[in-house]
């Protein structure tokens, strides 16, 4: 990585030559070239949806399966001017689709005929004179059982039209000229069923694409402002970004890949905030080189250009690495049955591979640039570097305890996998549609009073050749098994149908079958292939709700066929369909969120050649999958699919904290540091980094949530809570693994309670750093010879060091100096170390600056910064 840093920063025409040529592809992507068909993906296998085709096509469905549904509502339908404004509202449909069979796509109330051995006559009269017929007719309607709680609610205040054509302008025309006949006489009208749902949702989706992006970008600005506070540092970070975003939507549209609708709305904002995020640890790292290398104007090309390379060369690394991890997690989505999981897993891979391309060529360039001259400024600003400081409390006790921090990690994180294991598939119509359309209004309002719209058919097959008394006893016993489960809706068969016909209701009526309208008798009714169709309706309430309603069906429906082998009785129906096939998908994706796991976790071994290390990053990764998973179960058991990617997703971008903190570490032990102060400096430096990027993705991810669309604020509530619990995983237990069991890779045993330390390559060693405190910033030095060292802080006004010094040759000097010591066991090493240790001797000039025996060295910096301030 060094070689390539070096090249991307000393030879920036040729890079931008590369940007250039590279930017050329997705420009033609984003103008309409396609090397590829483009691919429309779909939630349902076509091996899941064979059965339900099977059945449609053999029993063509007018009482339900329709397009859309007309919802009225009124006090009372069955008024004269009433009932005539409904059939002239049938009309209006008819002459809308005339070329299509007019009233034949129309099913409804008036549809149904009374059958007599004189003719047919319609159940609702064209014309009804006065009010108390129009009465009279109404209560025979509403007790007949092809009507009674399907097309009329039991309540007479509901009725359902049903509309078996899709054409939106047609919907739209029907829908203004109805609308006007209707409200005239006090009706109504509310339109749903499948094709409005899936119209509130594509105009909702539409709305979000844009709204959805343009928010994330706005909060990417704001938090680069906040962050960096600095002008410069702020376009470094955003630049890889931008062009990251551009190169993946061009090269997606290049390849056919773009129009997955999940990828559509969150593709763009993972994008953005997984590029950026490199862009904050890169930029973090220049600004570090900058700072500590200050340079004078004639050398300050060189100092850019060093700071790059150096950023690639140590901080590339962990950048590639996370982007693979990432990458993984999003690939893992491949092994998904589904369609649509496929493509955007495959999508966000892509796109993740890309962007890392985007950052990694551009940043340093840009950097390297006028642009990057003053891209330290603002630094001595930065809020969260100073709060990683402030916060070095919490990670000495940490240290202190980390057994105990190590033990209650692993326990907690075990009781969290234990409560998120209570999660259920699920799949609900109102997860993918905005609550607020009349659609989906509508269509809780008809679960409240219809039963809901969703339908379940049963398929009774027989061999043989049954008599009618046989095959009626077998279709009531179906039905009963129906009608006993409350929260299915009254099931309609042949039987209710043959209501219509004349005569007492019983086998024999079988035989009238052929008496009744062609269309009626054969949604029920097929002896030609030895099958009958029952159907019933379900809310939408979820399958997790209705699994255990459905498992008791199919066994009582086992235990029918046990007693009549000749019969095979079948469920299934859309919300079979989609229960199933949900259940297939969340099982496929933690298959694959167990293997991304493997993969990750190989990687990481072989990155910080370390199989201790690949161990150590196993609780912290586990724990914030597991957390958000327990929080959701706290909340709602039933996990839509949405919910479940968002699981495979986000451990590879919950991974990415964990390499940086390893990478950083290993640095640090490799430069001669003990674990202890290993641990102390990554936690200030990487998470500075891993705080800002955990509130920039949490910020960026978090803009999904004000989609309208219940399918994406559910992925990305589930993927903020997971990133927020990572961090809490890196910078909290993975520090305390570390310390029980990270020092075996390099420290020598301990001799009793003082620590060894070996002559290596880098002994002896002395560094030199700027710290920054409230007040200024000073420097640290630490050296550090065999088996000795010592630290101290310098600022204008004086010394903050330890126990090495002398207090008598200062004082005589007129110098300001404070000392605290440390321990055997634990020394005084890092000029960190300081901060905490408290001050046991000062020479008496130090004692002017108000610095007194038992602060903090944290605390005599401060004044003697303070002390500076005021002279400055």
């Amino acid at each position: 990585m060094r070689r390539l840093g070096v090249f991307l920063s000393q030879h920036r025409r040729t890079v931008w030559c590369l940007i250039l040529l590279l930017s050329i592809p997705p420009v033609c992507g984003l103008t309409g070239l396609q090397f590829f068909e483009p691919s429309y993906s779909n939630w349902v296998s076509e091996d899941q949806t064979r059965v339900l085709r099977d059945v449609q096509e053999k029993f063509p469905n007018r009482s339900s399966g329709f397009s859309w549904f007309m919802v009225l509502e009124c006090e009372d339908f069955f008024q004269p001017r009433r009932i005539a404004a409904l059939h002239e509202t049938v009309d209006i449909i008819a002459d809308e689709f005339a070329d299509q069979g007019g009233k034949d796509v129309v099913f409804w109330i008036g549809s149904l005929p009374q059958v007599t051995l004189f003719g047919t006559r319609l159940l609702l009269p064209e014309e009804v004179a006065t009010v108390e017929e129009a009465q009279a007719v109404g209560d025979v309607i509403a007790s007949h059982p092809l009507v009674a709680g399907q097309l009329l609610s039991d309540d007479r205040r509901t009725m359902l039209i049903g509309v078996m054509n899709s054409e939106r302008e047609s919907i739209i025309t029907i829908r203004e000229k109805a609308e006007g006949v209707l409200a005239a006489v006090g009706i109504k009208l509310r339109i749903t069923g499948t094709v409005p749902l899936w119209r509130a949702y594509n105009d909702a989706f539409k709305r979000d694409h844009k709204k959805i992006v343009v928010i994330a970008a706005a909060v990417v600005v704001v938090l680069a402002l906040i962050i960096f506070r600095g002008l410069p540092a702020i376009i470094v970070s955003c630049s890889g970004s931008a062009v990251g975003v551009f190169w993946t939507l061009g090269w997606l549209e290049l390849l056919g890949q773009a129009n997955n609708d999940l990828a559509q709305v969150i593709l763009p904002v993972m994008i953005l905030m997984v590029s950026f995020t490199d862009g904050v640890h890169l930029v973090v790292h220049i600004r570090q080189q900058r700072i500590e290398d200050p340079s004078d104007p004639d050398a300050v090309k060189g100092s850019q250009i060093q700071a790059a390379a150096s950023a690639i060369e140590h901080v590339g690394g962990a950048c590639l690495l996370t982007s693979l991890t990432t990458a993984i997690g999003f690939g893992s989505l491949l092994l998904a049955d589904s369609e649509i999981i496929q493509g955007f897993g495959r999508a966000c891979a892509i796109g993740v591979l890309i962007a890392f391309v985007a950052a990694i060529l551009v940043i340093p360039v840009v950097s390297s640039s006028w642009i990057g001259r003053r891209i330290h400024a603002g630094s001595e600003r930065d809020i969260v570097e100073r709060g990683m400081r402030r916060l070095g409390w919490l990670i000495d006790l940490v240290i202190r305890r980390s057994r105990l921090v190590t033990v209650a990690g692993i326990l907690v994180t075990a009781a969290l996998a234990v409560v998120a294991l209570k999660l259920e598939p699920d799949d609900r119509i109102g997860h993918r549609v905005p609550h607020s359309s009349e659609a989906y209004q509508a269509l809780l309002h008809c679960d409240e009073t219809l039963g809901g719209i969703r339908t379940m058919r049963v398929v009774v097959t027989w061999r043989d050749d049954p008599s009618n008394e046989t095959l009626w006893e077998m279709i009531a016993a179906v039905e009963n098994v129906l009608i006993e489960e409350p929260e299915v809706s009254r099931p309609l068969s042949i039987r209710q149908a043959l209501s219509l016909a004349p005569g007492v209701d019983g086998p024999a009526k079988l035989g009238l079958a052929s008496l009744l309208p062609s269309g009626l008798a054969t949604q029920f009714w097929r002896p030609d292939i030895q099958q009958v169709q029952i159907i019933a309706r379900i809310q939408d309430r979820g399958m997790a709700h209705y699994r255990p309603i459905l498992d008791r069906i199919e066994r009582n429906f086992s235990e029918l066929t046990r007693s009549h082998p000749e019969f095979r009785i079948d469920l299934t129906g859309e919300a079979i369909v989609d229960s199933k096939a949900v259940q297939q998908v969340v099982k496929e994706l933690f298959y694959s969120l167990a293997l991304a796991a493997v993969i990750i976790f190989v990687v990481i071994t072989i990155a910080v050649r370390s199989i201790r290390f690949g161990l150590l990053s196993l609780i912290p990764n586990v724990f914030p999958l597991v957390a958000t998973g327990a929080m959701r179960a706290c909340i709602d058991t039933s996990l839509d699919v949405a919910s479940a990617c968002s699981f495979a997703i986000c451990l590879g971008i919950a991974v990415d904290d964990t390499i940086h903190f390893l990478m950083r570490f290993r640095h640090e032990r490799e430069q001669g540091h003990d674990v202890e102060s290993s641990i102390r400096r990554t936690f200030v430096t990487v998470g500075s980094a891993l705080v800002m990027t955990t509130v920039v993705m949490v910020a960026g991810i978090g803009s999904v949530m004000t989609s309208e669309l219940q399918t994406h604020f559910l992925f990305a509530s589930m993927a903020c809570a997971t990133i927020g619990s990572a961090l809490l995983g890196d910078l909290i237990i993975l520090p305390a693994m570390l310390t029980q069991f990270a020092a075996r890779d390099h420290d020598s045993p301990e001799t009793g309670s003082e620590k060894e330390y070996p002559m290596t390559d880098q002994l002896p060693r002395s560094t030199s750093r700027q710290l920054t405190f409230e007040n200024g910033t000073a420097i640290g030095i630490s050296n550090r010879w065999v088996n000795g060292q010592y630290c101290s802080i310098i600022t204008a006004a004086g010394i903050v060091g330890c126990g090495i010094y002398d207090l008598e040759t200062p004082a005589e000097f007129g110098q300001a100096i404070a000392i605290a010591k440390g321990t055997p066991a634990n020394p005084l090493v890092e000029p960190e170390d300081l901060f905490d240790a408290k001050i046991v001797g000062c020479t008496p000039q130090a004692e002017t600056l108000g610095i007194s025996v038992g602060i903090t060295g944290r605390e005599a910096v401060e004044l003697m910064l303070k002390t500076d301030l005021r002279r400055s």
